[in-house]
């Protein structure tokens, strides 16, 4: 559990904190001494002042305690405060504005619908967007109360905006960009919204400007009354946060959560950070080492810079045998939503994600590529990227043990926020960054924030121990001979082909799901691209080329794994038979001319090579017809 600060404070040291008029004098001065922080510490959602309704909701789902933003945040919120509250990713921030929002609007259930919603709450992305929106919506559930919550994208059809704003909701979860085309179309009234609107909550709010949301928000803040309560929550402190709170809050209060000591952790301490230095060439091969010789926890997060290095790295995987999924920004939404459910469910141990950061760039060089391409008439697959895309930005990613920078992010800020996707909720979590001698130097920033002014000396991101370079180079002839069969051209052809998939798999069985949901299981993310089957001796590494120390650090894994009950293989593993009996009752595979191979009755063809035709049976219908 952490301890939670007020800034603007003055640090305290621990022999000023003797007397309890000492204390009471910190008190009325602003400051929280570590005598009233510890009581704090053990405080439930009962001492908070929630409503039973939402506890029993929470207690359903396994939520007893609550974390130590909720308990710092949730007070002020139910007191009807502006709160700007900075804490770690996975700490419960979702939860710390939803659950004092919800009891604001119970007590008001029983006056009359409003003609707009009286809460909004905006993310920077479409994910984003239904993870709160469905975090929302099962709260509103298990504590049945007339409550509507609904979603808005700005691809919706304006005939679907309509409808979901037809039974007058009370919350609306959208992003920036969709308000004002909202305004545009008429589906929402700015003098409606400036009657009702009551909550503004800016989620991940130190990345909606740095998105480029600046002018919607603009649009927002200009209809937002002086009586609405505003909650700015974020994962980081930027200039933009500090621009967002003087153009929306009225004297807020700002809340920062600190762990353990009074040093401000950007990086949860129960998560490991470890770096590579290798050339940008060797990647591929430190990265086969990394995943073949199983010297990282399983699940793994992948993160790369651009939408074609993802489709050329799993390529290179699937190689070797090692089957993984592709998250982008050209994706439909309803693809990218189904892989993160798989993703989470354990469906498949590997995902390579396209850091949104720097698909915006990619966005703007396909656009430059466009005007001159088209002038030379070059036939050129360009997809149109998803400007509401987002994956390093909240999204909960379920039970992820290791991230891998495969491409190092452009900055701190995206550092921080990749490595937030793993040791959430306070589990543990390792990082591991391949880091090329041109990307050193932005490295040596990272590092250097990290470890802060103090201790600028001390390594917070540590060689990685398991991988030696024996190991490595035994894969080298295997990995450089690989990578030469992925071109550039394999790479253009498996990027329209994973689209093309994808996209039928959106749009033209879209109502066939939406009936039958079960079947969604059957459509798989991580299939394989290559036109050629992987060779059967790259599958395997033999023992005689890995060294007796990487093959004591894979064991170590393994049985790390085993003991968190995480010992099952990518693809489903333990229903492997039945998918087997599955396919062996398809009546495609399985029908014969002759008559079923499985007669009722002594019927059959099976029969017919014993001597014991159809002429008996036929023989019995006879005499039964007389």
């Amino acid at each position: 559990m952490g301890k939670a600060k007020f800034k603007p404070v003055d640090d305290v040291k621990p022999e000023e904190v003797e007397k309890v008029e000492e204390v009471e004098e910190q008190r009325d001065a602003g400051e929280v001494a570590e005598e009233e922080e510890e009581e704090e510490k053990d405080k439930s959602f009962e001492e908070l002042g929630l409503d039973p309704r939402l506890i029993r909701a929470l207690s359903k789902k396994g939520i007893e305690k609550p974390t130590p933003i909720q308990q710092t945040a949730i007070p002020y919120i139910l007191e009807g405060k502006d709160v700007v509250a900075r804490a770690k990713t996975g700490s419960g921030k979702t939860l710390a504005y939803l659950l004092p929002l919800l009891q604001k609007l119970f007590s008001d259930s029983g006056r009359k619908k409003k003609p707009a919603p009286c809460a909004f709450v905006l993310v920077p992305s479409r994910e984003l967007c239904q993870q709160v929106y469905t975090e929302v919506s099962w709260l509103i559930e298990l504590c049945r109360v007339q409550l509507k919550a609904v979603q808005l994208t700005s691809s919706m059809p304006v005939s679907d905006m309509r409808n979901a704003l037809a039974g007058l909701p009370e919350i609306l979860v959208t992003t920036p960009a969709c308000i004002p085309k909202c305004f545009a179309d008429g589906v929402l009234d700015p003098a409606a919204i400036s009657e009702s609107l009551e909550i503004l909550v800016l989620d991940e709010a130190d990345l909606l400007l740095s998105y480029g949301y600046e002018d919607n928000l603009r649009s927002v803040t200009s209809i937002v009354p002086r009586r609405c309560q505003c909650l700015l929550m974020s994962a980081t402190t930027s200039s933009d946060v500090e621009k967002l709170k003087k153009l929306i809050l009225h004297n807020p209060v700002v809340l920062t959560l600190q762990e353990g000591s009074d040093k401000e952790e950007p990086v949860p301490s129960n998560v490991q950070q470890f770096w590579i230095s290798c050339s940008a060439q060797d990647k591929l091969l430190h990265i086969l080492a990394l995943l073949k010789l199983e010297v990282v926890q399983k699940k793994v997060l992948i993160f790369i810079n651009t939408i074609d290095m993802g489709f050329k790295l799993k390529l290179f995987l699937e190689k070797f045998g090692i089957k993984t999924a592709i998250l982008n920004g050209e994706l439909p939404q309803n693809s990218r939503l189904h892989i993160l459910e798989q993703f989470n469910a354990g469906l498949f141990d590997y995902l390579i994600a396209t850091d949104d950061n720097n698909q915006t760039k990619e966005k703007e060089e396909v656009k430059g590529d466009d005007n001159k391409e088209s002038k030379k008439n070059k036939r050129r697959f360009k997809p149109k990227l998803d400007a509401e895309f987002g994956v390093v930005r909240g999204i909960d990613f379920k039970k992820v043990h290791t991230v891998i920078n495969y491409d190092m992010p452009q900055s701190v800020t995206g550092y921080i926020h990749r490595i937030g996707r793993t040791g959430r909720a306070y589990s543990s979590g390792s990082s591991v960054s391949l880091v090329s001698p041109g990307e050193m130097e932005g490295f040596e920033e990272i590092k250097s924030f990290l470890a802060g002014e103090e201790d600028k000396d001390s390594d917070i991101i540590t060689p990685f121990p398991l991988l030696t370079e024996n190991a490595v180079e035994s894969l080298r002839y295997r990995a450089e001979d690989v990578a030469k069969s992925v071109t550039k051209i394999s790479i253009r052809e498996s990027r329209a082909q994973d689209l093309r998939n994808e996209i039928i798999n959106s749009e033209k069985l879209k109502s066939h799901f939406e009936a039958n949901p079960r079947d969604l299981d059957l459509l798989k993310h991580d299939k394989l691209l290559s036109k050629t089957a992987p060779a059967p001796h790259l599958r395997d590494i033999p023992e005689y080329l890995v060294d007796a120390k990487t093959q004591e650090a894979s064991k170590m894994v393994k049985l790390a794994r085993a003991a968190m009950g995480n010992n099952r293989r990518s693809g489903g593993g333990g229903n492997s038979k039945k998918k087997r009996s599955r396919k062996g009752g398809d009546p495609l595979k399985t029908f014969n001319a002759n008559g079923s191979k499985r007669g009722r009755g002594g019927g059959g063809v099976g029969q017919k090579k014993d001597g014991k035709g159809s002429s008996d049976g036929s023989a019995n219908k006879k005499q039964k017809t007389v």
